[in-house]
């Protein structure tokens, strides 16, 4: 299988389990989005800042253009979420448009070198890390039903059955 398939498959989950966990982050009580609680980052409006500023980072490292500004908005969740949805998309538009070479070149960031395709993984599974981190928030603040279920098999599962 290619390097290509594979990312062009997993740039796609990204979206779908993006947009699965902030549908339902949607149909949460506001207060759990901004309430506080011990994690990597003290609230899931926070953790979903960070997801869509390190994926903007990491999208502005693999297309090796200017990295953007990322501030902290306070009570913009939506914002947030409407960014981080856009960026996925956009991880589509960019990621599946490269051949196999262009996702086999090096590319710099900070302080490494890497194939442009291990960057582009790294940025899914930064973020799957990040979503598992927002359910259990969430569990932590009472929240049970309809917890989304955004691994990459259910993503499978979502796919054939459509």
């Amino acid at each position: 299988m290619s390097v290509k398939k594979i990312i062009s498959g997993y740039v796609y989950y990204n979206h779908w389990a993006n947009q699965t966990l902030t549908e339902w982050l949607k149909t949460l009580d506001n207060n759990f989005l901004t309430k506080e609680t011990r994690s990597s980052f003290p609230t899931i409006d926070f953790t979903l800042q960070h997801m869509k500023n390190a994926q903007n980072f990491w999208l502005s490292i693999t297309r090796e253009i200017e990295r953007p500004d990322e501030t902290i908005k306070i009570n913009l969740t939506h914002e947030v979420v409407h960014e981080l949805l856009d960026s996925s998309q956009q991880m589509i538009d960019v990621f599946t448009a490269y051949t196999e070479e262009e996702l086999q070149q090096p590319v710099q960031s900070d302080n490494m070198t890497r194939n442009r395709y291990e960057f582009i993984l790294h940025m899914i599974n930064h973020n799957s890390y990040h979503r598992g981190q927002i359910v259990t928030m969430a569990r932590g603040f009472g929240v049970v039903n309809n917890i989304p279920e955004t691994d990459y098999e259910a993503f499978l599962w979502a796919k054939k059955n459509s």
